[in-house]
Formats: structure tokens, sequence, C-alpha cells
């Protein structure tokens, strides 16, 4: 089978004494014209885990240090723990002298145990039934490797924000492709936030931590995404994703800076 977009262009290479070698490819730049922070995680964590050997993903934190460039990077991953339950270890991203990112995650087997979901996923049309925003002209970047649909037109993109930072759609990888835990953190923080409902215009992800619950069903993701306080400039964004089947496949929250 060949390897798709995603594959390639979340993938590394280990050099020894747990380096590995990356390129960041600008098929997943956002508007501003620099990598998308979920595409620089899903990255990271993928190659901390293969670094370490470990199970799959459970919970990764991130906090960003440097605007990202497209181009040649270098993972820098330590192992901190391998217990029979949890593995855990930490990453850095570099480009050159920058030091661009900072990953602690840890990583576990799903070997069962007690479930008692108390959320709902979002109420949506199914996704033919919603617009595809290409259609208003986004295009390009990140926009080409993600399928959205929305089941009503944001009152940003006309430039009458709705005053109400929450936003409901469903999402998937361009094509339909498969969805590993790290694309899973990688659309946790793909599509634009919705402080834009509150009138700004730009918002830069500080830091970042994804839970990952488990492996959606083949389909697409619906997606929950709120921002609460916007304090001082920075604002809090909350995420949950949930599969066709009505299972919540992962969750998160990340600080950001208004620009």
């Amino acid at each position: 089978m060949t390897e798709d977009i995603y594959d390639i262009d979340t993938a590394s290479v280990a050099r020894g004494d747990g380096v590995r070698d990356l390129v960041l490819t600008d098929r997943w730049n956002t508007p501003l014209g620099k990598p998308n922070g979920g595409y620089i995680l899903a990255a990271m964590l993928r190659g901390l885990g293969e670094e370490m050997k470990a199970d799959e993903p459970m919970v990764a934190a991130i906090t960003y240090l440097a605007s990202p460039e497209t181009g040649a990077a270098e993972l820098r991953t330590t192992a901190l723990r391998h217990g029979r339950r949890v593995q855990t270890g930490e990453a850095s991203l570099w480009e050159g002298e920058r030091h661009i990112a900072e990953l602690l995650a840890s990583f576990g087997p799903r070997t069962g145990g007690r479930t008692h979901e108390l959320g709902t996923p979002p109420n949506l049309p199914p996704p033919d039934e919603c617009a595809d925003p290409r259609g208003e002209g986004l295009a390009g970047g990140i926009f080409d490797r993600v399928d959205y649909r929305l089941a009503s037109r944001p009152g940003w993109v006309d430039g009458n924000p709705s005053g109400d930072p929450t936003v409901e759609l469903w999402q998937r990888l361009t094509g339909g492709r498969e969805i590993d835990l790290p694309a899973l953190a990688f659309l946790c923080d793909a599509y634009a936030p919705p402080v834009l409902e509150l009138g700004e215009l730009q918002s830069m992800t500080v830091q970042l931590t994804v839970h990952l619950h488990r492996r959606p069903a083949p389909g697409w993701i619906a997606t929950r995404l709120t921002t609460r306080h916007v304090v001082n400039g920075f604002h809090e964004e909350d995420c949950e994703l949930w599969d066709e089947a009505g299972n919540l496949v992962a969750q998160s929250r990340q600080l950001a800076i208004l620009l």
C-alpha cells in the first residue's frame, strides 16, 4: 500500500542516542503561513512513541516555545519511565539552534476496566447534509489535508461574529484516511478557533494537553470546540472528539494568545 501524505509528513528517522530527524512541510500550514500546532504534536508524539517502542499514546502535553518554520528539524527524545501500565517520555523539537516545542507524553495498553460516560456527542446532521467550507474559498495548506463539514455558516466568515464562541462540526483526514491516535491529537487543533466568534481575528496556541481515550470507529469525527474565558489577551479552548458510533475518542484543553 502506498504511503499517504499524513504518514510521510509525520514520519521521523532514528539517528541514534534518542535523536530522530524529520521534515516539517508546508502541506499542513495555517493561514498564518506556519506549520499547524496539531500537526507538530502528531509528528512529535509518533516519533517519541516509536523511539520508546511504547504502547499507544494516552496523554500528551505540548508547549510551543518558538514559531516553527518548514524544513528539516530534529527530535530529541528521553524515556523517563517504562512501567507495566504506563510509559512516559519527553521530546524536544529543534530547528537548528531554535527550540520549537517541548512534549511530555504517556503511553499504555488499552486493557479494559470501567467505562462510565456522562457526556453526549454534538447533535449534528449527517456529514452529507452539511456544508463544505472549502466551497467558500478556504483552500491550501491544512485545508487540503482535512475534510470539514459544518451544519451552519460561521458568523465570523461574513464579518458578523455570533458572540458565542462554540463550534460543532465534522472532521476527518482528507479522503477518509484511517485516524490513528496521533491523528486524533492533530484533529484537536485542526479547525479555526471558536474565539473568532467574539470578533477576534487570530489566535495562536501556547500550550495544549490532549487525552486520547480510544481509536475511533471508521468515519467522520464529530467535534465540539468551546471558549468560555478570555483574560488579559489569553483564552482557553476546550475540544471534544466523538466518532460516528457515539464514543468519546479524545478531548483537549489549550491556552492560546490573541494576536
